[in-house]
C-alpha cells in the first residue's frame, strides 16, 4: 500500500527552486562590468558582477521559495538576463535565456546540471538598432525544482552511470564543452528560427459581461481590446512573433478576464503545450474551440473561444523578437464541422451507496453551457441487520424508465474521433489478455513452459490487432478536405508510434522465444511488466493527444434532499452515437448499461480512488445527433423501445441472477483511526442489497474467509448489458462497528446462463488431451472468479486493501418461480478451486528490540513485549528490560512458529508488528503497530525444515517462542558432509597441480588487472606533498586519455546515504526496521502524517516445511511446530553479539557541503557543523565557514557510544550570525545498522593497502585477519597462499595492487579477496568501501524538502587502546604563488587610428591582472606602431594564492563592515591589447586570458600561432612552472556587428614560481631589477610626441613633409630662375649687337 501520492498533485505544497549561475562564454564584450540577473514571478535576484572579460566566472547558487500547487508552479517562467553594469545610464540586456519550469520538472531528477542554454537576443518592443551586435553567447546553469518527493541533483547519478563507475561522481565528463552539454530539450543541429501565429477570433460565453484576453508565452505578453457587453465578443486580432524551435520555452497560456465589480478578473484559463502540438513538425493547431472552466470550482463551464495557432520556420538568421499585433478577418466556417444539434441523455436505472439521509434524489446532466431537466425520485435504506448503523440510501426505477434529456448545439467533430475509439480498442484488448494471462499463472504456477507459450500467444494476438488497425488505414483514414495541419500531423503521429509499439512487441517475443528454460520465469516477469508499461503509455497517449476539436466534460450531478452530494466528469465523446463505426460498439459507450462513480463537491484528488466517493449509479448515456435519432432508436430497437421522449421501455423487463462476493482477508493500515489494531468488517453494496461479513478482532491482517450470497436478484434488462460493461459494486471497510475507514468498487465477473456449465475451474477433461492455449482461452469467463486485491481509501490515501472478487449468475428457465430475496447469506469458506492453496513455513523472528522511542510518558506503564501476528500465527518476545535513554531490548529475543501460508506469494497475508504493554496484572493493551514490509523478502528459497504436531494441551500462542529451530535435517548434513569431503580431496588435488606447474587456473578477477601496465609508467606514486584530499580529488577524475589518475589512490563517492545503497541491502541484512505508528493526522489538502512513536528492529526468516500441506478442514500451520533440536553456537553467538551491549568509539569526518540553502537574503551562509549522540552535543562553531554554499569543512570528531543505547548520530548544520544562529537542516544516521551489516560498514576497505603514506591503512585488524575471521563465520577453509595467487572458497585470485606493489603481498592478496567477496559462493555479499557519502539536510519546518547535501563518512571502532590514529582531513591552505608573465613581441595586432597624414598606426599598450581587475599592470606604450608589430619585453608580476586541490584561486575580500568573505574563481590571468589616445577613449583591441591549471600549449613562431582549437593539448603550470610561446588573442567584434576571428597574436613568457622561490630569486615590475630586462629594440618614430615636439618635428613631420619642401623649393627656385631668365632676356636680346 502506498501514501497515493498522486492524488496530492493538485494540493498545494512547498517547492524550491534552486539555481546556479556558474559562467558565460563567448559574451563578445571584453571591457565593462557583467551579471545575471534572474527573475522569477516578480522576484528578481543578481549574480556579483565580473569586469572586463569576455567569459564571466559566477558561481553563485540562488534558492527561491514557493507555496503552491504543482500546476500552479509549472506554469512560471525562469528569466536570466545578462547584462553589461552602466554608470550614468540604464543597463545594457545583453542576452536572454528562457526556460518553463515544465520544461526542468520533465527532467529524470527534475533539474539540470552545467548545462549550457544559449543566449537569445533580448524580446522588445521595437526591432533592434544596427548596433545591436550579434553573439554565440552561452550561460552554464544548474536549476532544479525540489519538492517533498523529489532531490536535487548536485552531480551525476548512480542510475547514470552505473555502479562500476560510482567513485566518478562531479566531473565524469567535460562541462565546459559547450556542444555535449546543451540543455536537454535544445539540439544545435536541429535548433531553427520560427515565427508563430496566434490568432483569436470570437468567444462563447454564459455571462453578459466585458470580456478580455491576455496571452503569454516565454517573455511575450499581449492583450485583446476589450469586447463590452456582450456573450459573444469578438477580437479578430493576430499575433505574431519569432522565436527559436524547439526551445525551453513549451506552453502558451490564455487567460480570459472579466469587468466585474469595477475591476478585471481571470475567469478562465487554459495552457496549449508545444509539444502536444507539433508531433515532430512545425506546431499548429485549429482553428478550434477551446473549452474553458472556472479554475476555482473546475465544475463551472464558463464558455469557449475560437482560437488557431500557425507557425512556420524563418530563412533569415537572426529575426527580430517583437511581438507584432494586427486586427484580421472574422472567421467564416466553410469546414464540413459546422454546429449541429445534439441530444443528450441520461437514463439512471438503480443507485447504490449513496451517501445521505435524505429521502429523495434529483438528478440533472450539464454539458458545455446547456443543463437538462430534474428527474427525482424515492431513496430507501438497504433492509436488513446491521453492526453500524446504516448510512447509505440506495434507489431502483421502475419501468418505464425516465430519464434527463436537453439539446445543444455543438461542432460535429465525430469523424476525426475514429482513431481515438481504435486506441482505447486496443487499450481494453491489451488489458483483457493480460488479465486472462495472470489467471493462468495463478491456476497454473508451475508451468513455465505453458506459460511462456500463453504470452507469445498473447504478444501475437496485440500484435495482429494492431496490424489489422495499421492495415485498414485506420491512422491514415480520409478526414475531408478541411483537415487540418494538426489532424494530417496526429495521424503521421500515430501511424509511426503504432509501427514502433509493433516492432517493440515483435521484439519481446523474440526474447521470449530464445530464452533459457532456468531463466524463463524471470523472462515472463520482466515481459509482462513491459507489457504493462506499454499500456500505461498508449493511456496517457490517448489521454494527451486529444487537444483540437475536442468535446467540454459532461457532467452529471447528484442531488439529496436539496443538496447537491456529488458529481461525475466524463469525456463526453464516449457517449456519441456513430452510426458508421458500427465496428467500435465494443469501444462506444453510447446507451450501454454502466456504472458511472459520483465523488463528492469538495474532492480536490487527481487520483481515481481516492475514497470520496458518494454514490455508484447504474445507467445510460446518449449523445445523438438530432437528425440521427431515428437511426439510433433503429439501432438499439433490440434491447429498448420508447413511445415518448425521456421514456424507455426495455424490452427484457429484468433479469434474475445469483450473486457471490469472496471475501478473503486484508491489510490494514495501522493508526487509520488512533488505535494500533483493528476490529474490522467489510460491507457490500449493489443495488438495493447491503451485506456484511463476521468481525475480525485486534489484527492488522484480519482473514474472514467468508462468502456474501445473494440467491436471487433482479436486475433490469437483458444479461447481455452486463456482459459487455461489468458493473461495479462497492464496499466500505469499517475498523470497528462505529468508524469508516473506506470505501472502494470493484469490478463484477458476469457469467451467462448459457456458458455457466463451461465456466468451471476445472479442466474438462483429460488434462493431457488439452492444450495450454485451449486453457487459456477457457479462463476468460471462469467462475469463481479469482481473487484480488481491492484498495480501500478515504481522503485519497489507501487505508487496507481488501482481497475479494465478486460474480453475477444468470440463473435460467422459468422466471415466476424465482423470489427476489431482501436477506444476503454470510457463509465461512469460499471454493476451493479460487482459495489459496496453502502451504506450511517456519517463521522465525530475533527481536533486536525498540529504538528512537518517544513515548516517554508510557514508556513507564509497565514492561513492553513485541508481537508478531501473520495469518494465524502469533509470535512474542519477551519482556522487555529497563529502558536506557530510547532504547528497550527484551529478555527472550527469539521466537519461531509454522504458519500456514498461500502458495501464491501475492495472496500472502500482511505480517504486523505490535507493542503490547504489560501490566502489573499481566493485561496487555496495544500500544503501538506497524505492516512488515515485503515479508515475501525473508523468504528463504533455497532450505528447508522439518516440523512436527503441537501436543494437544499446547493451545497457548506464547509457547512459540520457547521453540528453537534447526535449518537442515539430518540427510541434508550427511550430504553436506560427503561433499565437504569431495571439496576437501579436489581442493588438495588442485593445490598440488598448481605447485607442480600442471594446471594453469583461472584467476577469478583476471579483468580486474587490465591496469596493471600504469603501475610501472609513473613516478608519482609517493609524493611527501599527497594528503587525504589527493585522494578525494583524484577520485573524481576522469579522462579516456590521460591514465596518470590511476597512479595516485581513490576511494569511491556515492552520490546519496551509504544505506540507500542496493548493493549493501541497504544495511537493513541484519534486521529490519518497522516504524510502529500511534495514529494518524489527516490533513484536508495533502497526504496525512502518521504519528511514529519508535523503530522496532527485528529479524525475520521465513523458511518452507517439509510437512504435508494441511487439509481443508484442519486449523493449518497452527497444528505443527518446527522440529526441535539445539540451537548451534553460531546462532548462540549471533543472538548474542545482536541484543549484547557495545561500547564503541564514533569517529565522525566533515568533507564539505554542496548547494547549502542560503539562510541570509543577501548573502550565502556562513555554515558550521553541531554533532549530537547519546545526550551529548559537540559544536563547531568556531570554525565557521564564511559566505559559502559549498563550504569545504575538512573536520574530525571523535565521540563515544554504546549500543543500542546510542544507535543514532545527528549531525546539524547551522547559518553562523552575530545574534541567533539559523538550522539549515539536519540528517540523522543509525550507527546499529553499520556496525551489525554482514557487508562491514564500520571502516571501508580501501581499495590497495599501505603501511605509510596517504593511503596508510587505517583498521584495527590486517587485511588477511579480517579475510580469516570471515572465513571462520561462514565454516569455510582459511585463505591458502601459493605464489602470486591465493585460493579462497575454491577461488583464485591475482594481486589486484597497482601503486602500492611494494607492500606484503599476503596482505595485498587478503585485500584483493575482500573487494571480490561477491565472487565467492560462500558469500555472495560486497564489503563497504572506503568512501564518503553524499547525505541529504533537512528541516522539520519543511518536510521532505532538501536543503541541501554534505559529504562526510563516519568510523567505527570497539573502544580499545589500540585504535588507530585518525586521518588527517584538514583542508590543504591555499599555496601562494608569485606569477611573472614577460609580454615580449606583437605581431598581427589591428590598427587603431590614422594620423593626420591618413597613415593606419596604433599606439600599443598592454594591461593586466589577475585577482583584482583595480590593481591592474600596464606596460609602456609602443607609440606609432604601423606593420600591426610591437615590442615591449615588459615582466609583469602578480601573486595569487591557489588551491591545487579545488583548482581554484582563493581570493579574500571584505563583505561587510567587520567580515572578510572568501571568492573562489579560476586561476586566470587577464591581458588586454590597447590603443592609446590622448584626447578621446582608448580603443579596445584584442585580448588573453590565460588560465594557469588548463593553459592551451602555445606555438613556437607567429606564422603557426593561430586560434585554439578544443583538441590543442592542455597545460597544468603550477606543474610545469614555466613556459614560452605564441598566443593567439580574440579580436573585438566589428563594427558591422560580426566578430573578427583574430585579433593578433603575443609572444609570452609565463613563470610561476611558489612563495619561498620567489623570495630567494625576486624580480622587479616593467625593466626594474633585479632580474632587469633588456629595453626593447623599437623603431625611431616609437616615442611620446608630447614630451618631444622638437624629435618630433624632426622625426615625424619633417619626414612626412620633406618631398613636399623639396619640391616646393625646386619649384620657387626655378620659377626664380625663369623670372630672372624672362626679365632679363630683353636686355640680353637688345644687347645683342645687329649685323
Amino acid at each position: 500500500m502506498n501514501l497515493m501520492e498522486d492524488c496530492f498533485a493538485g494540493a498545494p505544497q512547498e517547492f524550491l527552486i534552486c539555481i546556479t549561475v556558474h559562467k558565460a562564454a563567448n559574451t563578445g564584450v571584453y571591457t565593462g562590468d557583467l551579471y545575471v540577473k534572474i527573475s522569477l514571478d516578480k522576484i528578481s535576484k543578481n549574480t556579483k558582477t565580473h569586469s572586463n572579460s569576455e567569459n564571466p566566472f559566477f558561481n553563485e547558487y540562488f534558492v527561491f521559495e514557493f507555496h503552491c500547487t504543482l500546476t500552479e508552479l509549472l506554469r512560471l517562467t525562469v528569466l536570466f538576463e545578462l547584462k553589461k553594469y552602466l554608470l550614468y545610464k540604464k543597463n545594457v540586456t545583453l542576452g536572454e535565456l528562457l526556460i518553463d519550469l515544465h520544461s526542468v520538472w520533465s527532467q529524470p531528477s527534475h533539474s539540470y546540471f552545467k548545462k549550457w542554454g544559449k543566449l537569445e537576443a533580448p524580446i522588445s518592443e521595437e526591432p533592434p538598432g544596427e548596433d545591436v551586435k550579434e553573439t554565440n553567447a552561452h550561460l552554464q546553469i544548474d536549476l532544479a525544482i525540489i519538492s517533498q518527493h523529489s532531490t536535487v541533483k548536485t552531480g551525476i547519478t548512480q542510475d547514470d552511470i552505473g555502479p562500476e563507475n560510482i567513485n566518478k561522481y562531479i566531473t565524469t565528463q567535460n562541462f565546459d564543452d559547450i556542444k555535449s552539454n546543451l540543455l536537454h530539450d535544445v539540439e544545435s543541429y536541429t535548433q531553427s528560427n520560427i515565427r508563430f501565429f496566434l490568432r483569436l477570433y470570437k468567444g462563447i460565453f454564459i455571462k453578459k459581461s466585458n470580456y478580455m484576453l491576455q496571452v503569454s508565452f516565454a517573455g511575450f505578453k499581449a492583450k485583446t481590446q476589450v469586447a463590452k457587453n456582450t456573450m459573444t465578443p469578438e477580437w479578430n486580432l493576430e499575433f505574431t512573433f519569432a522565436w527559436v524551435y524547439p526551445s525551453l520555452a513549451q506552453r502558451f497560456l490564455i487567460l480570459i478576464f472579466l469587468h466585474e465589480h469595477l475591476q478585471w478578473k481571470c475567469v478562465a484559463e487554459y495552457e496549449i503545450s508545444i509539444e502536444e502540438i507539433a508531433f515532430h513538425d512545425t506546431p499548429s493547431l485549429g482553428p478550434t474551440y477551446l473549452h474553458l472552466y472556472d479554475p476555482v470550482n473546475p465544475l463551472n463551464y464558463v464558455g469557449r473561444i475560437l482560437m488557431e495557432l500557425d507557425s512556420h520556420m524563418l530563412s533569415e538568421d537572426r529575426p527580430s523578437h517583437v511581438l507584432i499585433t494586427k486586427t484580421i478577418d472574422s472567421f467564416t466556417d466553410t469546414r464540413n464541422t459546422t454546429d449541429e444539434n445534439f441530444f443528450v441523455e441520461f437514463l439512471p436505472l438503480l443507485g447504490n451507496n449513496i451517501h445521505t439521509t435524505s429521502n429523495s434524489y434529483k438528478f440533472v446532466v450539464k454539458l458545455a453551457e446547456k443543463s437538462s431537466n430534474d428527474l427525482v425520485g424515492t431513496l430507501k435504506t438497504p433492509p436488513g441487520k446491521f453492526r453500524t448503523a446504516m448510512q447509505t440510501k440506495c434507489f431502483r426505477q421502475d419501468s418505464p424508465f425516465r430519464s434527463c434529456l436537453f439539446k445543444l448545439r455543438l461542432p460535429d467533430n465525430r469523424l476525426k474521433f475514429v482513431s481515438d475509439f481504435l486506441i482505447i480498442d486496443i487499450i481494453n484488448f491489451m488489458r483483457s489478455e493480460l488479465d486472462v494471462f495472470r489467471i493462468y499463472q495463478l491456476k497454473y504456477p508451475n508451468e513455465v513452459s505453458n506459460q511462456s507459450k500463453c504470452l507469445k500467444f498473447l504478444l501475437h494476438s496485440i500484435i495482429s490487432k494492431l496490424k489489422e488497425g495499421l492495415a485498414k488505414s485506420q491512422f491514415s483514414h480520409d478526414l475531408g478536405e478541411d483537415a487540418t495541419n494538426w489532424d494530417k500531423n496526429r495521424q503521421h503521429f500515430l501511424q509511426d508510434f503504432f509501427v514502433k509499439l509493433a516492432h517493440q512487441l515483435r521484439a519481446l517475443r523474440q526474447k521470449l522465444k530464445f530464452s533459457f528454460q532456468e531463466h524463463l520465469d524471470a523472462i515472463i516477469v520482466d515481459i509482462v511488466n513491459e507489457v504493462q508499461r506499454l499500456i500505461g503509455e498508449i493511456t496517457s497517449l490517448a489521454n494527451s493527444l486529444r487537444v483540437q476539436d475536442d468535446w467540454p466534460e459532461l457532467l452529471l450531478t447528484l442531488s439529496a434532499g436539496g443538496k447537491m452530494l456529488g458529481t461525475c466528469r466524463l469525456n463526453a465523446k464516449h457517449f456519441l452515437f456513430i452510426q458508421k463505426l458500427q465496428k467500435y460498439q465494443s469501444t462506444n459507450q453510447c446507451w450501454k448499461a454502466k456504472s458511472f462513480v459520483f465523488k463528492s463537491l469538495g474532492c480536490t484528488h487527481s487520483c481515481g480512488n481516492c475514497g470520496c466517493n458518494v454514490g455508484v449509479i447504474l445507467g445510460c448515456i446518449s449523445i445523438v445527433l438530432d437528425r440521427e435519432r431515428r437511426e439510433f432508436l433503429s439501432c438499439i430497437a433490440g434491447d429498448w423501445s420508447s413511445d415518448d421522449f425521456m421514456i424507455w421501455q426495455p424490452n427484457v423487463v429484468q433479469t434474475f441472477i445469483s450473486c457471490q462476493v469472496y471475501v478473503h482477508q486484508a491489510k490494514v493500515r495501522p493508526g487509520a483511526e488512533h488505535k494500533p489494531l483493528s476490529d474490522g468488517h467489510v460491507s457490500v453494496y449493489f443495488a438495493e442489497q447491503a451485506a456484511e461479513t463476521q468481525t475480525a478482532p485486534a489484527t492488522l491482517s484480519p482473514i474472514w474467509n467468508a462468502v456474501i450470497s445473494f440467491k436471487v436478484l433482479a436486475l433490469p434488462g437483458s444479461i447481455s448489458w452486463y456482459l459487455q460493461n461489468p458493473p461495479l459494486i462497492s464496499i466500505e471497510f469499517y475498523s470497528n462497528e462505529s468508524e469508516l475507514s473506506g470505501s472502494g468498487q470493484t469490478a463484477v465477473s458476469v457469467i451467462s446462463g448459457e456458458i455457466e456449465n463451461e465456466s468451471g475451474w476445472g479442466d474438462g477433461g483429460k488434462c493431457w488431451q488439452r492444450s495450454a492455449l485451449t486453457k487459456l482461452q477457457k479462463l476468460k469467463s471462469i467462475s469463481p472468479p479469482p481473487l484480488k486485491w481491492v484498495p480501500v481509501a478515504r481522503d485519497g490515501i489507501v487505508l487496507a486493501e481488501v482481497l475479494m472478487s465478486a460474480e453475477f449468475t444468470e440463473l435460467v428457465g422459468e422466471t415466476d418461480v424465482y423470489k427476489v430475496e431482501k436477506q444476503a447469506e454470510l457463509k465461512m469458506g469460499i471454493p476451493l478451486d479460487i482459495r489459496p492453496n496453502m502451504l506450511n513455513y517456519v517463521l522465525e523472528v530475533i527481536f533486536v528490540g525498540l529504538r528512537n522511542y518517544t513515548k516517554s510518558m508510557l514508556s513507564s506503564v509497565g514492561k513492553r513485549r513485541a508481537k508478531i501476528m501473520m495469518a494465524d500465527l502469533v509470535l512474542s518476545s519477551g519482556l522487555s528490560t529497563s529502558r536506557v535513554r530510547n532504547s528497550i531490548n527484551f529478555l527472550v529475543a527469539y521466537a519461531s512458529g509454522v504458519v500456514s501460508l498461500p502458495d501464491q506469494q501475492e495472496y500472502w497475508p500482511a505480517m504486523v508488528a505490535t507493542d503490547v504493554v504489560v501490566s502489573a496484572f499481566n493485561k496487555e493493551s496495544t500500544l503501538g503497530a506497524a505492516l512488515v514490509p515485503s515479508s515475501t523478502s525473508f523468504l528463504q528459497k533455497e532450505k528447508s525444515t522439518k516440523c512436527v504436531k503441537l501436543p494437544e494441551y499446547s493451545d497457548d500462542s506464547h509457547d512459540h517462542s520457547s521453540i528453537i529451530t534447526m535449518d537442515y535435517d539430518e540427510e541434508t548434513a550427511l550430504e553436506e558432509m560427503e561433499d565437504e569431503r569431495v571439496t576437501k580431496s579436489n581442493s588438495c588435488w588442485r593445490r598440488i597441480k598448481i605447485a607442480l606447474g600442471l594446471n594453469a587456473a583461472t584467476v577469478a578477477n583476471k579483468l580486474a588487472l587490465k591496469y596493471d601496465e600504469y603501475a610501472e609508467s609513473s613516478d608519482l606514486h609517493e609524493d611527501k606533498r599527497f594528503t587525504w584530499w589527493t585522494k578525494f580529488y583524484n577520485s573524481v577524475h576522469d579522462d579516456l586519455h590521460d591514465r596518470t589518475h590511476l597512479c595516485k589512490h581513490s576511494l569511491v563517492i556515492y552520490p546519496n546515504e551509504l544505506e540507500q545503497q542496493p548493493q549493501f541491502g541497504f544495511l537493513q541484512d541484519w534486521a529490519v526496521p518497522v516504524p510502529l505508528v500511534h495514529g494518524v493526522k489527516f490533513k484536508k489538502y495533502g497526504p496525512p502524517k502518521e504519528d511514529i512513536y519508535a523503530t522496532l528492529k527485528l529479524q525475520i526468516k521465513l523458511t518452507p516445511c517439509q510437512c504435508a500441506a494441511p487439509p481443508c478442514d484442519a486449523g493449518g500451520g497452527d497444528m505443527l511446530r518446527p522440529l526441535a533440536a539445539a540451537m548451534s553456537p553460531h546462532h548462540q553467538t549471533m543472538i548474542k553479539t545482536i541484543t549484547e551491549t557495545v561500547h564503541l568509539t564514533v569517529r565522525v569526518y566533515v568533507v564539505q557541503g554542496l548547494q547549502i540553502r542560503p539562510r541570509d537574503w543577501s548573502s550565502e551562509s556562513d555554515c558550521y557543523v553541531k554533532l549530537s549522540l547519546g545526550g551529548k552535543m559537540v559544536s563547531d562553531r568556531a570554525h565557521y565557514v564564511p559566505n559559502q554554499s559549498n563550504p569545504i569543512f575538512g573536520r574530525f570528531f571523535e565521540l563515544d557510544a554504546s549500543l543500542p543505547a546510542d544507535p543514532i548520530l545527528e549531525l546539524v548544520l547551522y547559518d553562523h550570525d552575530k545574534r541567533k544562529d539559523d538550522l539549515i537542516g539536519a540528517t540523522h544516521i543509525d550507527l546499529e545498522d553499520r556496525w551489525h551489516s554482514k557487508h562491514h560498514a564500520m571502516v571501508g576497505i580501501p581499495k590497495e593497502y599501505s603501511q605509510v603514506g596517504y593511503n596508510q591503512w587505517h583498521d584495527i585488524y590486517m587485511p588477511s585477519e579480517i579475510l580469516e575471521n570471515l572465513c571462520q563465520q561462514v565454516g569455510i577453509q582459511p585463505p591458502y597462499f601459493y605464489g602470486n595467487v591465493i585460493e579462497v572458497d575454491g577461488m583464485l585470485f591475482g594481486d589486484e595492487t597497482i601503486i602500492a606493489k611494494s607492500e606484503d603481498l599476503h596482505e595485498r592478496l587478503s585485500l584483493t579477496v575482500l573487494r571480490n567477496l561477491d565472487k565467492l559462493p560462500s558469500f555472495g555479499y560486497k564489503l563497504v568501501p572506503e568512501h564518503v557519502e553524499t547525505r541529504s539536510l533537512y528541516h522539520d519546518d519543511y518536510p521532505g524538502v532538501e536543503q541541501g547535501k554534505i559529504q562526510m563518512w563516519i568510523e567505527l571502532f570497539k573502544v580499545s587502546m589500540f585504535i588507530p590514529t585518525h586521518i588527517d582531513i584538514t583542508p590543504t591552505a591555499p599555496i601562494t604563488y608569485e606569477v611573472r608573465i614577460v609580454v615580449m613581441n606583437l605581431n598581427s595586432i589591428p590598427f587603431g587610428d590614422r594620423n593626420i597624414f591618413g597613415k593606419l598606426m596604433s599606439d600599443i599598450y598592454v594591461t593586466g591582472w589577475c585577482q583584482n581587475v583595480n590593481k591592474r599592470q600596464t606596460t609602456d606604450i609602443h607609440f606609432r606602431s604601423f606593420g600591426g608589430e610591437a615590442v615591449f619585453n615588459w615582466r609583469m608580476v602578480f601573486t595569487l594564492k591557489y588551491s591545487p586541490n579545488e583548482d581554484m584561486m582563493v581570493i579574500r575580500r571584505k563583505g561587510g563592515l567587520f567580515e572578510e568573505i572568501e571568492i573562489k574563481t579560476p586561476p586566470i590571468v587577464y591581458l588586454q591589447v590597447w590603443d592609446k589616445d590622448f584626447i578621446t577613449r582608448d580603443e579596445y583591441l584584442g585580448a588573453l586570458e590565460l588560465n594557469l591549471s588548463n593553459l592551451p600549449e602555445p606555438y613556437y613562431t607567429h606564422k603557426q600561432c593561430q586560434l585554439f582549437s578544443s583538441k590543442r593539448k592542455r597545460l597544468n603550470l603550477f606543474t610545469r612552472k614555466s613556459v614560452k610561446g605564441w598566443f593567439p588573442l580574440q579580436g573585438c567584434p566589428g563594427r558591422a556587428g560580426i566578430p573578427t576571428t583574430h585579433g593578433g597574436k603575443m609572444e609570452l613568457q609565463i613563470d610561476i614560481c611558489t612563495e619561498t622561490e620567489a623570495s630567494n630569486s625576486p624580480a622587479g615590475v616593467g625593466h626594474d631589477p633585479p632580474m632587469a630586462l633588456e629595453r626593447p629594440s623599437r623603431p625611431e618614430s616609437s616615442f611620446n610626441p608630447w614630451t618631444h615636439p622638437f624629435k618630433s618635428l624632426h622625426l615625424i613631420f619633417w619626414p612626412q613633409i620633406r618631398k613636399y619642401v623639396f619640391i616646393f623649393v625646386f619649384m620657387v627656385l626655378l620659377g626664380l630662375g625663369l623670372v630672372i631668365f624672362f626679365s632679363n632676356l630683353p636686355n640680353r636680346l637688345m644687347s645683342i649687337p645687329l649685323e
